[in-house]
């Protein structure tokens, strides 16, 4: 029994000293809880997600990254990097996210170096989506407005030679959108109002159409049966001349001699070949699938065919050299080691902010004591003419008491 009380206070005191002339712990600061290239390793670590598709855990991480590291030089980056995610893994919702991010990218960076990259994407995502001629034409239209705002913000884009070639195929689906409607009001409804217009959008936005002389030939129709003879004969005039081989030329020639006009020659300068319509199996799968344009499969900073260490070189490089960070202004929630140059209160005077060099003519105290003076003066003149005020209404009252008596 007594040898269990000696151990009892052996390990107490052995406890006490433990607690007293133990090494103190330092306190924590911002700069060691963070940890100096953590940015650029959870950076890393969300690459490296994204590209093994696990779409979700690496947005968190670039997520992490930005809120915890505002003033990382990766910032830019992983907000692209976010942006690539949603492209990466498709998905009308997920292409909508896509477009959101990377089009607020380029109102807060337009200028910079990768402005016209993020503007294709944005086209692309539209491009992705596009549906044949017989189906809604949505996504064709803002296609071709995207690809037409991207030249003209940026025309020295070094992707204006692809640009101009997805222009063509997008304008192609939507001129044959065009043709079909106006075929379907022509032959079935016999609506050549209706007919007109649709051909006029063609003749009026889309030149290279590669169906444009059957739209001539419709458009003259169309002008003719409402008694425009002078307008059929020029769409006539224009289909022969530049159109010599095709399937309409030779009626165009004869309806122009019934028009008592004479058929032009072909100009050679001007001659075009007229495309032949694609095949049955094409067309089904086109209005199946819808028309194939060819499309990126990487992202603007993520390409799945490089590898981790590949991507982050290359993020680094567009991010540019890490700026030095300057000093932390010591807060409640933060401790640092570097000196506080702030300006302090001198000493002997609480009510300075600053401190006041000696011989000023027109130091702040002597302000304040002269206006503490007037102060007083002010109040002993309304103490006085209150007082004064107090007596001559007592003597008035005073007065109107006394009682009047008859002689």
């Amino acid at each position: 029994m007594k040898s269990v009380k000696i151990l009892i206070v052996a390990v107490a005191i052995a406890l006490t000293v433990a607690a007293c002339g133990g090494k103190p712990k330092n306190k924590i600061t911002l700069e060691d809880a963070k940890g100096p290239g953590r940015d650029r390793e959870l950076y890393r670590e969300a690459v490296e997600a994204i590209r093994k598709a696990n779409y979700d855990q690496g947005r968190i991480l670039l997520n992490t990254m930005i809120n915890t590291y505002p003033e990382s030089p990766l910032v830019k980056i992983a907000k692209l990097s976010n942006a690539d995610s949603f492209y990466l893994q498709g998905g009308s919702k997920n292409l909508a996210q896509a477009e959101a991010a990377y089009r607020e990218f380029v109102e807060f960076f337009p200028d910079d170096p990768l402005a016209d990259d993020v503007m294709m994407k944005m086209a692309e995502i539209h491009l992705k989506q596009v549906e044949s001629p017989d189906r809604d034409q949505t996504h064709a239209k803002l296609a071709e407005r995207q690809l037409k705002e991207t030249l003209r913000r940026y025309p020295g884009t070094d992707q204006k030679e692809q640009i101009e070639g997805l222009m063509t195929e997008v304008q192609e689906i939507l001129a044959m959108h065009e043709l079909k409607v106006a075929r379907f009001n022509f032959e079935l409804r016999q609506a050549m109002a209706g007919a007109q217009y649709r051909t006029e959008e063609i003749l009026n936005k889309y030149p290279n159409f590669s169906r444009f002389d059957e739209a001539l030939w419709i458009h003259a129709q169309t002008m003719a049966a409402q008694e425009d003879t002078q307008t059929a004969s020029d769409d006539l005039t224009r289909l022969v001349t530049n159109y010599p081989k095709s399937d309409f030329a030779e009626k165009a020639r004869e309806q122009l001699t019934k028009y008592g006009k004479a058929a032009p020659d072909a100009d050679p300068t001007k001659v075009a070949e007229v495309k032949a319509e694609k095949g049955m199996v094409s067309k089904v799968t086109g209005l199946l699938f819808g028309p194939k344009i060819d499309t990126s499969n990487k992202g603007v900073v993520i390409d799945r065919s490089l590898k981790t260490d590949e991507i982050i070189a290359r993020a680094q490089e567009l991010a540019g050299p890490a700026s030095v960070a300057g000093p932390v202004t010591p807060g409640a929630t933060t401790t640092t080691n570097t000196n506080d140059s702030r300006p302090r209160r001198a000493t002997g005077s609480a009510t300075q902010d600053v401190e006041v060099k000696s011989g000023s003519p027109t130091s702040p105290p002597a302000a304040s004591s002269t206006s503490k003076k007037d102060k007083d003066k002010d109040k002993k003149k309304k103490e006085e003419e209150e007082k004064k005020r107090k007596e001559e209404e007592k003597k008035k009252a005073a007065s109107s008491s006394k009682v009047l008596r008859n002689p």
